[in-house]
């Protein structure tokens, strides 16, 4: 009878386990904020930070592919525990997928032309705040060579031990130039940043703002560290 009672327990109990131990990996740290320069900044590298993104395929069958990148840097301003200001340098030629094939893909004249354009950056102009921590960040973003306007929404929390923020939004690859196999793959992609969440394979410093690892990722790291990859982004195999 007690070893019934407790091969129940044992059933009951250890889904829990799982789960909890699954949420304690993936919870979100706080991102220090300091003083530089006068200023209170919030230091953004792939250690304490994600940028992804995610495509899919034209038709009934959409077949999501998710991405991301693996080398930035980028600054948070923060002012009367608000953000004042939001920018952020990207190489895209460190462009990760789940496939090797679609990486190269994506990083050819089909799509980024990594070559040509090796870099992306985002500058913010303005931030308009709005009730419980939501905010449009509004500015500049550079990407395959071309300059445009851009906004997105995000909703942030800042507090004694740091900020943390998430943004999820479409992007139009096509108005920045990107305007190859549209017939095949969705111009619009959706964009995810999640400050207090580090890079997939990239081991997290506490959320001190220094970037953890010089290593090269690869995608056997992406598996194993964090949250199981599934999906993936814009471009055909």
């Amino acid at each position: 009878m007690q070893k019934l009672y407790f091969s129940i327990l044992l059933l009951v109990t250890l889904p829990l386990s799982v789960a909890t131990a699954q949420e304690t990996k993936t919870k979100s740290t706080p991102v220090l904020v300091n003083a530089k320069n006068g200023k209170l900044i919030c230091e953004l590298v792939p250690g304490n930070t994600s940028i992804e993104f995610i495509g899919t395929h034209v038709g009934d069958k959409p077949k999501p592919r998710l991405g991301g990148f693996k080398k930035f840097t980028g600054q948070v301003e923060i002012a009367d525990g608000k953000p004042v200001a939001f920018n952020v340098d990207m190489e895209i030629t460190s462009i990760w997928t789940e496939f090797d094939n679609l990486t190269k893909h994506l990083m050819n004249a089909d799509f980024f032309e990594a070559d040509k354009f090796p870099k992306s950056k985002f500058e913010s102009n303005s931030i308009k705040i709005s009730k419980d921590g939501n905010c449009t960040i509004q500015g500049k973003l550079t990407l395959h060579g071309v300059e445009g306007d851009f906004e997105f929404p995000a909703k942030f929390q800042s507090t004694d031990q740091g900020l943390l923020l998430t943004s999820e939004f479409k992007l139009d690859r096509t108005k920045f130039g990107m305007t190859k196999m549209t017939e095949g793959v969705e111009a619009a992609v959706t964009v995810s940043v999640s400050i207090g969440k580090p890079t997939r394979g990239v081991k997290s410093k506490a959320g001190n703002g220094s970037d953890s690892s010089d290593k090269k990722t690869s995608l056997d790291d992406l598996k194993v560290e964090g949250e199981k990859v599934t999906i993936s982004l814009p471009a055909m195999t």
